[in-house]
This record gives C-alpha cells, structure tokens and sequence, in this order.
C-alpha cells in the first residue's frame, strides 16, 4: 500500500470522512485527500517528505471552525501513525468554477519510501 493509500485509508477510518490518495473534484465536507508539498533529502540516505492533507470543510465559516473542530481530534489520531503532524492550518483555497472553498491543511512529514 502507498503512502497515499495509507493516509486515504486512515481519513476513511474517521465516522463522516472519505478519504483519496489523490486530489480529487469533490468539494463535499469531509473530503480529505494528501498533496505532496515537499521533498527535502537532508542526509545521503533519503529523503522526507512533507504533506498537506486536506480536509474539506462547510462553506459558512462558523461551520466549518465547529465542523474542524468535532472532527480534527480523530483525523489526527488516525493520521499520526503514518505521518508526524506538524500543525493544522485553516485556509480558504479559490478554484476555477466553485469559488472559495474553505479547508483546513494538516501538515506532516515523513522519511521517502524511495
């Protein structure tokens, strides 16, 4: 199983979240899905890779804080045993055709598979 797989398999673990290894069209709350944001090769034996897993949230703002805020103790929980969570970022991403779509960034790193 992939890297990807792993973190999409875990979001699914989550009551209400559904997981993909990729980025995906679907703006639904609970969306999750990893982007690569990194790769630093600090020493000569691999790398690390740094993630942002993105989890959808409701359009009205004040859902979307609750709505973080009932599920980021079980994403991260489930989450931890494939990448060191580093922090979490609320943030409002424009897309072409749907507008602003608010979603939250949990950033986290692990060593390269390859």
């Amino acid at each position: 199983m992939s890297v990807r797989e792993e973190i999409a398999a875990a979001a699914s673990s989550v009551l209400g979240l559904t997981g993909h290894p990729y980025v995906v069209g679907d703006t639904s709350p609970g969306t999750v899905y990893p982007r690569v944001e990194r790769i630093d090769y600090p020493n000569a034996f691999g790398g690390v890779v740094f993630y942002n897993v993105v989890l959808v949230l409701p359009q009205d703002y004040a859902e979307a804080e609750q709505y973080l805020e009932q599920k980021l103790p079980d994403l991260k929980g489930a989450l931890e045993p494939h990448l060191v969570i580093t922090s979490v970022q609320p943030q409002r991403l424009q897309l072409d055709g749907i507008g602003v779509l608010p979603v939250a960034f949990i950033n986290g790193h692990r060593e390269a598979d390859s």
